[in-house]
C-alpha cells in the first residue's frame, strides 16, 4: 500500500525525533519525556477521564482521588518511557538491549525449553512492554508476536524490519489464530499481550468486574499442550528494567473445576495480570477502555 502525503510527513517527523533521541544525552531525553508526561496529564482530558473511570472500577473508594491522579500521571510517564524503548530498540545491538534488564525466575523458561514444550508468552501493556518481547526473543529464540499493523505503512515497515532484527516475527492481529498455529508448526514460540478490551472472547472477572478477554491463548495451549508463561518488564527507572517471569500455567497440571477449560485457563492468565498490576499500579496502561463491554456508558464524558 502506497503512503500519502500526510503519512510521509508523519514519517519524516518520526525519523527526525528518532535521530534526536538517539544522539541527545539520555539524561536530557528523560527530562523531555517527563515534561511530556506532565503535559499529557494536564491537557489530555479524554484519556485522563478513561484512566479515572478504570481506576474507579478497579479500586472503587479504596484509593483517594489524589492517589488515582498520581497513578494516572505515573502511567503517562511509564508510557512515554516505553515509547522511547520502541524508538531506541529499533537500532540497538543485542548486547546493549539485553543490558537494559535483569531477569527474575528465568528457570521457568529454561525448564520449558529443556523439556521441549511449546511456549505461549503472555504479557500486558505494562512497564516496558516494548522491551519485554525483544529481550525474550533475543535471549531464548524466535518469537511470533501478535500485533496490530500500524496505520502509517512507512512506520509499520520500519517497525517490522526492527522486529526482524530482534528475532521477532509479526503476526497480524486479524489473522492471529492462524499465525500462531503456523508458528508452532514451524517450531517457534508465540507471544501475546492479552490485557486489552476485545469484542469477541470470553467473559472473565478482572478486578472484581466483568470484562472480555481473548481465549486464543487458552485454546492454543490446550490444543498443543503448551505452557503459558506470563512475563512483564517492570520499570525501575529510565532504560532500566526487571523482566519478571511468573510460574508457568501448565494445562497438563491444572485440576480444572468445570468442563469449560478454556474459560478457566483464560481467567488464570488474567489473574496473573491483575496481580502484577496491583503490585505496581502505576505501570499499567490505564488509558484504554478495558471494561468497555459492560461499562460503556461510564467512559462517556459529560
Amino acid at each position: 500500500m502506497k503512503a500519502n502525503v500526510k503519512e510521509y510527513l508523519v514519517y519524516y517527523v518520526y525519523v527526525s525525533f528518532k535521530f534526536l533521541f538517539t544522539f541527545l544525552p539520555k539524561a536530557f531525553v528523560k527530562q523531555i519525556l517527563i515534561l511530556c508526561a506532565k503535559l499529557a496529564f494536564r491537557f489530555n482530558k479524554e484519556h485522563k477521564h478513561i484512566a479515572k473511570v478504570n481506576l474507579d472500577l478497579a479500586f472503587e473508594d479504596t484509593k483517594s482521588d489524589d492517589e488515582k491522579n498520581e497513578i494516572i500521571y505515573e502511567s503517562y510517564k511509564s508510557l512515554l518511557f516505553n515509547m522511547f524503548e520502541f524508538v531506541e530498540n529499533q537500532s540497538l545491538s543485542k548486547e546493549k538491549l539485553l543490558e537494559k534488564a535483569v531477569i527474575e525466575n528465568e528457570e521457568v523458561i529454561l525448564n520449558a525449553l529443556r523439556d521441549k514444550r511449546k511456549i505461549i508468552f503472555v504479557t500486558a501493556h505494562y512497564g516496558g512492554w516494548e522491551l519485554a518481547l525483544p529481550y525474550t526473543a533475543l535471549k531464548y529464540g524466535t518469537l511470533a508476536v501478535v500485533n496490530r499493523k500500524m496505520d502509517n505503512p512507512l512506520i509499520n515497515d520500519m517497525y517490522v524490519k526492527a522486529r526482524d532484527r530482534n528475532n521477532i516475527v509479526m503476526l497480524e492481529k486479524k489473522v492471529a489464530a492462524k499465525g500462531m498455529l503456523k508458528a508452532f508448526k514451524q517450531g517457534q514460540n508465540v507471544a501475546v499481550a492479552i490485557d486489552q478490551h476485545i469484542k469477541n472472547g470470553v467473559e472473565i472477572n478482572f478486578f472484581g468486574k466483568k470484562a472480555m478477554a481473548t481465549d486464543s491463548t487458552a485454546r492454543l495451549a490446550l490444543k498443543f499442550d503448551a505452557v503459558i508463561i506470563p512475563i512483564f518488564a517492570i520499570m525501575n527507572d529510565f532504560r532500566d528494567y526487571t523482566i519478571k517471569v511468573y510460574d508457568a500455567i501448565d494445562p497438563l497440571e491444572i485440576e480444572f473445576k468445570s468442563e469449560d477449560k478454556i474459560k478457566e485457563l483464560t481467567q488464570l492468565q488474567n489473574d496473573v495480570i491483575e496481580t502484577q498490576i496491583k503490585s505496581k499500579t502505576t505501570q499499567w496502561f490505564w488509558q484504554h477502555k478495558r471494561w468497555k463491554k459492560f461499562y460503556k456508558d461510564l467512559y462517556k464524558r459529560n
